[in-house]
This record gives structure tokens, sequence and C-alpha cells, in this order.
């Protein structure tokens, strides 16, 4: 492909990228190794995502087995990062913001990139994908019962009390049924003159 398409790809993933404070991944690699539990989840997934630029680099220098190679040591951040939060239940919003920028960045890259290069990028946003929805399951699944029936990690709670609109919609049907029982009994007794 044309090298002015891969320079100008470069430098708009390389200006986006940017605006993530500033860090080289291997400022990046040296702060998720001596982190711990949410915030190593957060910086590996960091890491995932300024990893598709340096990728992006080495297709652009007409180097496809580096960027590969790029892309499989990006995917196995993303697995650090996806395992730790889910492990520790904490940062995984941010994971999964991070792990969704990475996969729509590779979506890009692959774009650019020649047919031969493309099926591994792929497989690479399948997994992404895979590992974001189970982040998303995980947030948002519903609370497991315990044996007793109730929700595990709540305490036993007062039902919600009705407010004053709910108690006045459910009288309205009764209060209409009323009225034609009431009407009915006074057409009868207009039709009977005893």
């Amino acid at each position: 492909m044309n090298p002015r398409i891969y320079s100008a790809l470069v430098f708009l993933l390389a200006v986006t990228l940017a605006g993530h404070g500033q860090k080289t991944v291997d400022q990046l690699k040296q702060e998720a190794a001596s982190a711990n539990g949410g915030q190593q989840a957060k910086l590996y997934s960091e890491l995932a995502e300024h990893m598709v630029a340096q990728a992006a680099d080495h297709f652009s220098r007409n180097d496809p087995a580096q960027g590969q190679a790029t892309v499989k040591e990006l995917l196995e951040y993303a697995a650090k990062a996806h395992d730790i939060a889910l492990n520790t239940h904490s940062k995984m919003k941010e994971v999964e913001i991070h792990l969704r920028q990475t996969q729509r960045h590779l979506e890009n890259l692959k774009r650019s990139l020649l047919a031969d290069d493309r099926p591994p990028i792929d497989v690479a946003e399948k997994q992404l994908s895979a590992e974001r929805q189970d982040l998303l399951d995980t947030m948002f699944a519903p609370k497991k019962k315990d044996e007793g029936g109730k929700d595990e990690g709540k305490k036993d709670e007062p039902r919600k009390t009705e407010t004053k609109k709910d108690e006045q919609k459910k009288d309205e049907p009764k209060k209409e049924g009323v009225k034609k029982e009431d009407s009915k009994k006074e057409d009868s007794k207009k039709e009977d003159p005893k």
C-alpha cells in the first residue's frame, strides 16, 4: 500500500494515544509490573492500547512479522488485564473502556493492511471482544441468590412501600367499577316505579 497512508495512520494513532498521559510502553510495563489489583489491570489495559501504535509502526515500515508479534504481546497484556480485573472485581469499567479503545484501534489498523496481514488482527479483535463481553457480563450480571432465596450481600430490607400515586392508580379502576354499579342501580330504580 501507499507509504503515505501508512504514515498518516501511524500519525493518527500516535496522536490519539498521546493524550493518555504521555507514558511510554516501557514506563507502563514497569508501572504495571509493580502495581497491585485493579490498578495493575488498568495499567495492563492501557499498555495494550498503547501497543497498537507500535504494531502500526511495524506494519508501516513493512515489517509485518514484528507487527504480528506486537499484536500477540498486546493480547497477552489485554488477557492479564481482563483476568486481574475479574479476580479483584476492581477497575472493571476502566479496563473494559481501554479494551474497547484497543479493539477500535486494531480495527482501524486492519483497514490499512494488506489482505494477507488481516486474519491475525481479526482473531485479536474477536479475543478482545470476548474479554470485553465477559467483563460487561460480570459488571451487569444479576445478583446471585443464596440458599434462603435472598440476594447475597444484602440485608433483610423491607419491601418498598407504594407511593400515593401508585395507590391512586390502583383505586381508579375500582372507583369506575363502583360508579357503573351505582348507575345500574339508579337506572333500575327509574324503570321500576313502586
